[in-house]
């Protein structure tokens, strides 16, 4: 039996490894007022009131990961990255293993994120502000995994200090991966400007298109090693689904993208108290457009509200109340492929209460909020609380993030230091972006290079945007149009299209 489990986490991790290609969030940089087309991802009302008219994006990758399960020593991280030197670690019986784990009462999570991000663009008229956005996201989520369950996956199951006892679980295990293309078409408004007040409000409409989808839940589960070849399992409720680009018999890729079809949305909303009043609005080329600088701003926002739905090459089984003995020598079926799984699956715990050949994921939906302050001239100090919760059990959990940024912004310029705090633990990370022109880079961790803590995970992202680039003479800010008739590049202004 444990080697039926141990086969479905080959799986999902081999899912994983496959088709995980980036920081989603980009803390460092998507608050500045120079973030354009990047902070639509946090809050689309930010266009309206961004200092940016006019934006493109060209491409952005990036790479979140992290845990509360697995780490490596702070020395042996820098000599894996700077000598070149594997770290090992053992189990209790000597086996190698290449990660440490914490062998703790805590229930043990988990995220991967990766994001590939495409083609973009901006536009603010007046009150009125417009975005598209393109974008490739995989997210791998495991969310409550029990302590006992993590020390066998170390440990293995010839573990003496855990065998003969009963173990019960009934807070849902869940892990799950999600892969999809996504389209952005997004509009932000100027609902109400009096005074130095500055009311924004925006939403970001996504069309989805799956290309993978897999998840696990067991909802409870009594269980019991009593050696290394012996095991029983009761009273399981477990489902699993699974829609992938690979043939389910023999592992062999197929063609094809789109298994599944769904929408999701992004809302939010931004108040700002200005330093000088408000502008008229009048204007009459997109480059007079007046920018109303601010003493704070807080933005409130509902991130991936969703679903994608798949019906193309979808298995989808539910268990309830099964119970199952694993016994090693009678354990002949193989375990190669999908099909062979779920084959073994049934042999233990019987047909399953419920087939269907289609299931819905829903997205790793988040609520945020932001503040961010005016300290003096382009300094400016940020805190972003990003809050994510699941829905259901087919569903990736997003981290919950709390960030407090300083930042210095120039229209050239943009150098920021977040420390951010994930799933609340106690020790804060590290972190440093910086923006030159449109190329941008950064790092959320650099706790274990600086030798601060051990390393559990990362985000580092990059990319490159079109906009802010002298060589390209596209400096698009508010007030620029002396700049742009030094340089006769009016044509960039869409009116003379």
């Amino acid at each position: 039996m444990f080697k039926l489990g141990k086969s479905i986490l080959i799986v999902l991790f081999s899912v994983i490894a496959v088709f995980s290609a980036v920081g989603q969030d980009m803390l460092g940089l998507v608050n500045s007022n120079y973030s354009g087309v990047m902070g639509i991802s946090l809050n689309p009302s930010s266009m309206v009131g961004s200092k940016l008219y006019m934006d493109y994006n060209l491409i952005g990758f990036g790479f979140a990961f992290d845990n509360n399960y697995a780490y490596i020593k702070k020395d042996d991280f820098y000599n894996l990255l700077f000598k070149a030197i594997p770290p090992v670690y053992y189990t209790s019986k000597n086996e190698e293993r290449n990660f440490a784990y914490y062998d703790n009462d805590k229930l043990k999570n988990g995220y991967l994120n990766t994001k590939i991000t495409g083609p973009g663009a901006m536009l603010v008229y007046g009150k009125h502000a417009f975005g598209l956005t393109t974008s490739f996201r995989t997210l791998t989520s495991f969310n409550n995994m029990p302590p006992d369950v993590a020390t066998f996956l170390y440990e293995a199951i010839d573990y003496p200090p855990q065998q003969m006892k009963l173990y019960s679980h009934d807070k849902p295990i869940k892990s799950a991966v999600l892969s999809w293309l996504e389209i952005g078409v997004s509009y932000s408004y100027l609902f109400h400007r009096k005074k130095w007040e500055f009311w924004s409000l925006g939403v970001t409409l996504k069309p989805l298109f799956g290309y993978s989808g897999l998840y696990m839940a067991v909802n409870n589960v009594d269980y019991m090693v009593e050696n290394d070849s012996t095991a029983h399992l009761q009273n399981t409720t477990f489902e699993y689904g699974y829609s992938l680009p690979v043939n389910y018999s023999d592992n062999s890729m197929t063609g094809g993208f789109k298994r599944g079809f769904g929408f999701g949305a992004d809302i939010g909303i931004t108040y700002e108290k200005t330093r000088k009043g408000h502008g008229n609005g009048i204007f009459d080329r997109l480059c007079e457009q007046r920018y109303d600088s601010y003493n704070y701003k807080i933005g409130f926002s509902i991130l991936d509200l969703g679903y994608i739905k798949f019906t193309k090459n979808a298995e989808h089984y539910s268990y309830t109340d099964a119970s199952a003995y694993w016994y090693e020598p009678d354990d002949t079926l193989p375990t190669n492929n999908l099909d062979e799984i779920s084959t073994k699956i049934k042999y233990y715990f019987g047909e399953p209460a419920g087939v269907v050949n289609e299931f819905s994921m829903y997205l790793p939906t988040a609520v945020s909020l932001q503040y961010d302050r005016w300290m003096w001239k382009g300094f400016y100090l940020n805190g972003t609380l990003i809050y994510g919760f699941k829905f259901g059990d087919a569903s990736v959990k997003r981290p919950t993030i709390l960030a407090i940024t300083p930042r210095w912004e120039s229209a050239r310029y943009d150098v920021s230091f977040p420390i951010t705090f994930y799933e609340w633990e106690p020790v804060p990370k590290i972190g440093f972006a910086v923006r030159y022109g449109g190329l941008y880079v950064g790092c959320d961790n650099l706790n274990p290079l600086l030798k601060f803590s051990d390393f559990t995970g990362t985000v580092i992202y990059f990319g490159l945007r079109l906009n802010l680039m002298r060589l390209l003479h596209m400096d698009y800010w508010k007030g620029n149009c002396n700049d742009l008739r030094m340089r006769n590049i009016e044509t960039f202004d869409y009116r003379n299209f």
